[in-house]
């Protein structure tokens, strides 16, 4: 603890060091006995309390640093507000209390410290207006006040600041309009001023053309970054914005910004990004937009541009991500694109361009998403495509596509979303469709398709949605479909299919759209699909079929009334039956109960006398805990701290060695009235028996739960080489953890996540997911355990109460909320996702309170902050990429609002693509990485 630390005999230091630990405890007021001290670094510890407001008058207060040039606390979860005394400290250049808790008002005696060079207090809660003595400081180079609750307008003073070289006051309640003295912070290089409610007037006249911007900003020629994202902003694009010649980043979007853009703006030649998307723009796209060859990222989605793609992207082959969707371009696709080594996402929905799908795709090696939707394109789909490796999303819809669905598709391993509707495609579906085993979405509605649904379809068993609707099929409803066991949406509905609804179907246990409606089914509804308890819509209109289901509406038969008499006697007859089955079922379990008792009674009287086999030591699990526990004390030597392997959420971990050729891990469980989440062993067991049915490759496989006297025991599969964290913390170990084995346990843990949250019924969540429940194998391919603190996710978990999880991992929505979701797992998984990478608990780039991938520094390297015990220089380009994406999907993880994190199934396929880097890992930074996500 820090407050219990004298610092009364210390009085001779002149650098006080306690950063990236533990510590913590508040500030205490003695540390002003350092008179000498002129620098103090506290940042990265778990700090709490006020910072000593009591600074001046008290002595031996931190007012008494009178030398003081540093003062870092950044990291911590220091409360309460800045003291106005703090202005004391005239000598100070660097203040820098970012991501704490600090609320309250900015003081405006912070414009006595003059000598500022940097000042920064990004996510906080800090409230108010910014003050205007904040112009005083006309020393400051870095002004970072981002992701607060300030409001007011932007003051003018701040235009004092001319040495100002990194302006950030995004993510905040400002409002006003930007003001045009800002053109005189000529040094000024960064400039953020998104995410706020900044407005702009719209002209009055056409000779007033200074529009949403005011035509000052032209002077900052120094600027490379410029982000006004998500304001009020109205009116045009000013000409002064050609002047901006070294912008590298230009982000205008979702504003109210109208009008066409100036000739001027194709000044810009070096825009690695453009972002003008939902806006209310219209005209032509700049001609010479990638005119420098470095544009990467070029969004311009939803607006009202015309005419033809701007010949200049045809070359620019440095693109990563193209989004021209929701315009009203013209022009043939065939001419307009060329080949782009690095392209990973494509989007050019919703325009009237024409022409044929181009044998260019295949040569875009990284393409991962390819969206085509409503245009006029009229060609047959390419064989070609079915090279594009990494293509993940494919969506043709609603054109003018001819010809058949070629066989190649089916080499897309990746793909996760076909959307074909809307064409006019003819013939069969291909059988090698079924060999696409990640497919989610299939979507071949309302073409000229025709014969049988090909039953290969079945093995699309990660299939959430089908959509065959508005063809000409025939024949019967394939009830090998009853196999798709995830899916979601059946939509068969106006077609020719005929015979009976398989009662196969009843297997869709997640079944929430079904309609087969318009077709010539005939035969009775099987009772067995009222038990598909998620079904929100069903259709089955205008058949021939005849009964009811519980759950379901009545279907109206076309068949003769004749018929329908008899309906209600063989309804009567059949429910006969089933009484009879149900009592003859009775009586044969009655018998097979009373076997099976003196079976399992022969079983345990054997296994106490001698050690059995594998699969018999775990049925004893089931059978009798005195047994267990004879067998377990054995195995360990009576707990010998020789077989101690750690420690897990409900108790101590011990090895046990139960044959020759099997080792199990035995979580000791002490069953306390300190610990009422257990003390209740029958509900426990019935509540974590379900854990026994888990099967994924990167979960530890949970055997089952004893309970003898008042201990029990959770026994699970052992993993040899321990935990991520113990990994991690030997330099040997984690030298020989290269790489590609991060990356790869990466991974892992996403699949295990996203089975648990989608796959598993009900679904799982975690609650305490850390490095330290993540073990490893011998190939350290990754194991998610300790289910210790799991809940099964029902619709009334709103009843939970303790929070649970470990401190630096648990989410930050937590400390208001007692409910945990999927999205808490989704955190403590970014939070994971860069220990791997950096070797240690990634503290000083995250908070409980603010996201990731709006605080880092924009200056900090990727490779600076790597495990630097894994040579960088050995780092193949593969890896760089792997280690890219593993960055990126962390930032996404880490957002603050729950609601922008993915879902873990999209983590788990985001991280099978391959991010493409056009410079070396040496030169990308962690901004670099956010605007990647954009």
């Amino acid at each position: 603890m820090l407050d219990g630390l004298d610092f009364s005999c210390l009085t001779n230091v002149v650098s006080f060091e306690l950063v990236n630990n533990s510590i913590y405890g508040s500030i205490p007021s003695s540390i002003g006995n350092l008179s000498k001290l002129t620098s103090l670094h506290l940042y990265g510890n778990e700090l709490s309390g006020e910072i000593p407001p009591s600074i001046g008058p008290i002595p031996s207060s931190l007012g008494k640093l009178g030398n003081l040039i540093e003062l870092v606390i950044c990291q911590n979860y220091l409360s309460s507000s800045i003291p106005r005394e703090i202005s004391d400290l005239r000598n100070l250049k660097y203040l820098i209390l970012g991501e704490n808790r600090l609320s309250g008002a900015i003081p405006s005696e912070i414009g006595r410290l003059t000598s500022l060079i940097e000042l920064e207090l990004p996510c906080n809660s800090l409230s108010g207006s910014i003050p205007h003595s904040i112009g005083n400081l006309t020393s400051l180079s870095y002004l970072e006040l981002s992701n607060n609750t300030l409001s007011g307008s932007i003051p003018q003073e701040i235009c004092n600041l001319r040495n100002l070289m990194v302006l950030c006051l995004w993510e905040n309640r400002l409002s006003g309009s930007i003001p045009s003295e800002l053109g005189r912070l000529t040094s000024l290089t960064r400039l953020y001023l998104a995410s706020n409610s900044l407005i702009g007037p719209i002209p009055l006249s056409l000779q007033n053309m200074s529009s949403y911007l005011p035509q000052e900003l032209g002077k900052l020629i120094s600027l490379k970054a410029f982000n006004v994202w998500d304001n009020n902003l109205t009116g045009f694009v000013p000409a002064s914005i050609g002047s901006l010649t070294n912008l590298t980043f230009l982000n205008l979007g979702d504003n109210n910004f109208f009008g066409s853009l100036p000739l001027e703006f194709n000044k810009l030649t070096h825009l690695n990004g453009l972002h003008l998307c939902n806006n209310d723009l219209e005209g032509e796209f700049p001609r010479d937009v990638c005119l420098g060859r470095s544009l990467q990222s070029f969004s311009v989605y939803n607006n009202h541009f015309t005419g033809p793609i701007p010949k200049s992207l045809e070359n620019c082959s440095t693109l990563v991500r193209l989004r021209l969707e929701g315009n009203q371009l013209t022009g043939n696709i065939t001419e307009a694109f060329g080949i782009y080594p690095h392209l990973r996402l494509i989007d050019l929905s919703q325009n009237h361009l024409k022409g044929k799908l181009s044998w260019k795709w295949e040569h875009c090696r990284n393409l991962t998403s390819l969206k085509i939707s409503n245009n006029n394109i009229s060609s047959e789909i390419p064989s070609i495509f079915g090279r594009i490796a990494q293509l993940q999303e494919l969506s043709i819809s609603s054109n003018k596509l001819r010809g058949e669905i070629p066989r190649e598709l089916g080499s897309l391993l990746m793909l996760l979303f076909l959307d074909l509707s809307s064409n006019a495609i003819m013939g069969t579906i291909p059988v090698e469709i079924g060999l696409l085993s990640h497919l989610e979405h299939l979507n071949l509605a309302s073409n000229n398709l025709s014969e049988l649904i090909p039953m290969e379809l079945s093995s699309c068993n990660h299939m959430l949605s089908l959509n065959l609707s508005r063809n000409k099929f025939q024949g019967s409803i394939p009830p090998e479909i009853g196999n798709a066991q995830v899916l979601e949406v059946l939509d068969l509905s106006y077609n020719i299919l005929f015979e009976n609804i398989p009662g196969e179907l009843a297997m869709l246990r997640n079944l929430q759209v079904f309609n087969v409606s318009h077709n010539s089914l005939s035969g009775s509804i099987p009772y067995s699909l009222g038990d598909w308890l998620a079904l929100t819509s069903v259709d089955v209109s205008s058949n021939n079929l005849e009964g009811n289901v519980t759950g379901l509406l009545k279907c109206h038969s076309t068949r003769s009334k004749t018929r329908n008499r008899h309906v209600g006697a063989r309804i009567t007859l059949i429910l006969i039956l089933i009484f009879l089955g149900f009592l003859l079922l009775s009586c044969t379990m009655v018998i097979l109960g009373v076997v099976n008792h003196q079976r399992r009674r022969r079983i345990i009287k054997r296994e106490k006398n001698e050690w059995a086999n594998d699969s018999d030591f775990m049925r004893i699990l089931t059978y009798d805990g005195k047994v267990f526990y004879d067998r377990i004390v054995e195995a360990t030597e009576g707990f010998d701290s020789k077989y101690y392997v750690g420690e897990g959420a409900y108790g101590i971990v011990y090895r046990a060695k139960i044959s020759e050729d099997q080792t199990v891990a035995v979580k000791q469980v002490l069953s306390s009235q300190k610990d009422s989440e257990i003390v209740d062993l029958t509900s426990f067991g019935r509540e974590i028996q379900p854990l026994t049915n888990i099967c994924h490759r990167n979960i530890v496989k949970f055997y089952g739960f004893c309970s003898h006297a008042q201990c029990c025991f959770l026994v699970y599969e052992y993993m040899e080489r321990g935990s991520l964290r113990t990994t991690l913390s030997d330099d040997e170990r984690a030298i020989a953890f290269q790489w590609d084995k991060r990356v790869n346990l990466v991974r892992g843990v996403a699949d295990a996540l996203s089975y648990m949250h989608h796959e598993c019924s009900p679904p799982l969540i975690h609650r305490d997911l850390t490095s330290n429940n993540i073990l490893l194998d011998h190939d350290y391919e990754a194991h998610v355990s300790d289910f210790g603190t799991a809940r099964l996710l029902r619709p009334d978990s709103s009843n939970w109460t303790a929070i649970a999880g470990t401190i630096g991992y648990i989410a930050p929505e937590l400390a208001y909320s007692t409910c945990p979701t999927e999205k808490c797992d989704v955190y403590s998984f970014g939070v994971i996702t860069l220990e791997t990478i950096m070797g240690k608990h990634p503290r000083d780039h995250i908070s409980q309170e603010c996201s990731l991938s709006t605080q880092i520094e924009p200056s900090v390297l990727l490779k600076d902050v790597l495990d630097q015990r894994l040579s960088l220089s050995r780092l193949c380009l593969q890896d760089a990429q792997d280690v890219v994406s593993l960055a990126k999907i962390a930032f996404a993880c880490l957002q603050a609002d729950p609601q922008l994190r993915p879902t873990m199934g999209q983590v788990s396929r985001e991280l099978r693509v391959k991010v493409l880097l056009e410079m070396p890992l040496s030169e990308v930074s962690l901004e670099q990485l956010r605007f990647l996500m954009s």
